[in-house]
């Protein structure tokens, strides 16, 4: 499965930044409920679209990553973002099961 949780700056670079394909970010933090509803579902997809794009994770609590959470996440979990070669394409914050399946449906469009 092509997914992988970002724990400092130098694995961003390497994983969302420099990638040739378009990475799916989930922003979200142990102590969200929601967030433990959307990432599995996430990694569902991802399991099923591997060859379109990969799925990270940023704990919005490392605070190697602050300067990340607060760029693009703006401190809204759960937050899902799209990025192609480091650039937002989409986005999508909150949990529904169904705003979920839409992000994904567009995501692998």
């Amino acid at each position: 499965m092509n997914c992988v949780q970002i724990n400092n700056n130098q694995e961003w670079h390497e994983h969302v930044m420099s990638s040739q394909k378009p990475v799916v970010v989930s922003f979200f933090a142990e102590w969200c409920a929601p967030c433990h509803k959307l990432n599995p579902q996430l990694i569902q997809e991802a399991e099923k679209n591997c060859e379109k794009w990969q799925l990270a994770f940023v704990n919005v609590d490392n605070e190697e990553l602050y300067d990340v959470v607060q760029q693009i996440a703006k401190a809204q979990i759960p937050s899902v973002h799209l990025l192609n070669r480091g650039t937002s394409i989409d986005s999508m914050t909150g949990y529904s099961e169904r705003k979920t399946k839409s992000f994904i449906e567009k995501v692998c469009s």
